[in-house]
């Protein structure tokens, strides 16, 4: 019996953000969305995936709030809406490396306030804060080749 291969796609799709720690189920609706292409309602998507409408408004606002999707609203209807971003997985790089870029400030903010004789300490904190500063940069690089490349995108809102 052949698979249906869009229904394949969600499911791998699942399989992929699990294995990059996050729920199964918010790759299946990334997945979902993808392949829509248009804004579906909560209700829509539980029907789809057959999940409860908490953990799909739970799963769609962690990938909005991780640039992957956008929440929509529709005139006339109070129901939440969701539809993914153009380029999903370059809106989420872009939020990793703020991310990154942030943590390695906070780090080097509590280095600069280590006693003096913490030295040690303090220079391995610092070398930790400079490689989320680095991967940031690499992250902002990459974009940057992506879009030259003419690669769809947009900025997170």
């Amino acid at each position: 019996m052949t698979r249906d291969p869009i229904d394949n796609f969600i499911e791998q799709m699942g399989f992929m953000t699990q294995e990059d720690g996050l729920p199964r189920i918010a790759g299946q609706i990334l997945g979902y969305l993808i392949i829509e292409g248009e804004p579906r309602t909560l209700a829509e998507i539980t029907e789809a995936l057959k999940i409860s409408k908490a953990s799909a408004s739970t799963n769609c606002r962690h990938l909005a709030d991780k640039g992957a999707l956008r929440r929509v609203a529709t005139i006339g209807s109070r129901a939440d809406s969701y539809q993914a971003v153009t380029n999903p997985a370059e809106n989420m790089l872009s939020g990793m490396a703020q991310r990154f870029r942030n943590r390695a400030e906070l780090m080097e903010q509590s280095a600069r306030e280590f006693p003096a004789d913490r030295r040690g300490a303090q220079e391995r904190v610092s070398e930790f804060a400079e490689f989320f500063r680095a991967s940031a940069d690499f992250l902002d690089d990459w974009n940057a080749r992506a879009q030259r490349r003419g690669l769809k995108t947009e900025q997170p809102t």
